[in-house]
């Protein structure tokens, strides 16, 4: 089948840097495209491009076959090509259904919420998951707010969804559900491409796979023909073979944290463990398994009701993150958009009391 869009010798600079340099790629409907690369390879400028964000300094954008000028997301959605984040950007103070429908420009001032509720249901059914389209958005996981974007894209007509990193907050019950939605869109005629650091991934998923260096074409190739080493000495620009020997363990046998019988009525209950200085604890569990809850008992977010927690050798009763961070505890958050950053807020920390700050 011929190309739905294709990116042919883009270049785009920020000042004296080179983001992306003769940068071809070719997405076909029906297929899932992988596109890998290291931090700074130019992923982000590329995605940017695609979706009209961004004007490419030289090259030429076609969909179709026709040369395309994209100038915002806006003419991008137009022409079907969308993308999904890391980090879902959802209304929450709105329901699904008006999520999905948020981008439509010619919806009727005077709306009929029955019909477009099982219009919503329609878009979600399509993806193969099960959402009440009533509900806030905001007492959505990550992984039912990606779910929403997508139903959005679908709702747009989309004909090239641009995945970005999409599993890096999910646990592996909600990433295959992600790679069932995937699945569904390609044989749905959908051009996917899948933007990645787990390479695992790629293999379970993509039909073919991109990989870009320094804002470079390196290759694309079916994945059948990839191995991982050859993919990350392509991603490296050099072998990379026998350089990721396991280092020896720094466990002192010092028992630094530990935790027994902890408990939160009806959340989690005899929770004990405990965790050496120099060794990393690893919690595991399904989807509703409470895990993130007992993290935010003892960072203090939202408090155990009962049972005992032993720092250093001496018990501590955590109350609030400032208790905690006093006590030498940090917290980050899968959710980092809603716990871990106040994004109305500077990066460096406030001047202490007495102290002069100075402007860079």
């Amino acid at each position: 089948m011929p190309p739905v869009l294709e990116m042919r010798d883009i270049s785009k600079s920020f000042g004296g840097t080179a983001a992306l340099s003769g940068f071809s790629l070719v997405l076909e409907p029906g297929r899932i495209h992988a596109l890998v690369g290291e931090n700074g390879a130019g992923k982000s400028t590329l995605i940017k491009t695609m979706t009209g964000i961004h004007q490419p300094d030289s090259g030429t954008i076609l969909i179709d076959g026709q040369p395309t000028t994209l100038r915002g997301t806006a003419e991008a959605q137009r022409a079907g090509v969308a993308a999904i984040y890391q980090e879902p950007m959802v209304f929450p103070d709105l329901s699904v259904a008006e999520n999905i429908f948020i981008s439509h420009q010619n919806r009727p001032q005077l709306i009929n919420w029955s019909t477009l509720n099982d219009q919503a249901a329609a878009m979600i059914a399509r993806l193969g998951v099960t959402l009440d389209p009533r509900r806030p958005a905001a007492e959505l996981t990550l992984a039912e707010q990606q779910t929403v974007e997508i139903a959005r894209a679908i709702s747009l007509n989309v004909r090239v969804l641009i995945m970005d990193e999409p599993s890096a907050s999910l646990s592996d019950h909600e990433v295959q559900r992600l790679f069932g939605i995937a699945r569904s869109l390609r044989d749905q005629g959908v051009a996917v491409l899948y933007i990645s650091h787990r390479l695992e991934e790629i293999f379970a998923l993509a039909d073919t796979v991109t990989v870009m260096r320094d804002g470079k074409h390196i290759s694309t190739r079916p994945v059948t023909e990839v191995t991982q080493g050859s993919m990350i000495a392509e991603m490296v620009g050099r072998d990379m073979a026998g350089r990721f020997a396991r280092a020896p363990s720094h466990d002192t046998g010092e028992t630094l944290i530990s935790v027994s019988n902890l408990a939160k009525t009806g959340v989690f209950r005899d929770i004990s463990f405990a965790v050496n200085r120099g060794e990393i604890v690893c919690f595991s569990g399904l989807v509703g398994a409470r895990r993130t809850d007992v993290g935010l008992a003892l960072f203090g977010v939202a408090p155990a009701d009962t049972g005992t927690i032993t720092l250093a050798g001496k018990p501590v009763t955590i109350t609030s993150p400032a208790q905690a961070q006093s006590l030498g505890i940090a917290y980050v958050s899968e959710d980092r958009r809603k716990l871990g950053l106040a994004l109305t807020e500077g990066i460096t920390p406030a001047p202490s009391a007495g102290s002069t700050a100075s402007a860079n």
